[in-house]
């Protein structure tokens, strides 16, 4: 500390200041308590809610009938077959 810290009006605003940093801290512990609150537990997977007024679409992992797809273009993407 300054030498203009050492007589009472040093000691009072040190004091006033530490008060104020006791409270940003607590502030910030706060917020970070809120923001944890907000997360998942760790390990969980992350999921994403569907936007409102659309249903979720399920994609089966069974092949699809080969012939869905005789008379679709390939689009340019690689080589064509005969």
């Amino acid at each position: 500390m300054s030498s203009n810290m050492t007589g009472p009006v040093g000691l009072a605003e040190a004091h006033r200041r530490l008060e104020e940093l006791d409270r940003a801290v607590d502030a910030t512990r706060l917020a970070l308590s809120r923001l944890r609150d907000c997360l998942p537990p760790p390990g969980l997977p992350e999921q994403h809610p569907a936007e409102p007024g659309r249903a979720v679409i399920e994609i089966p992992d069974t092949p699809y009938d080969p012939a869905m797809w005789q008379d679709a273009e390939d689009e340019g993407i690689g080589r064509r077959r005969p």
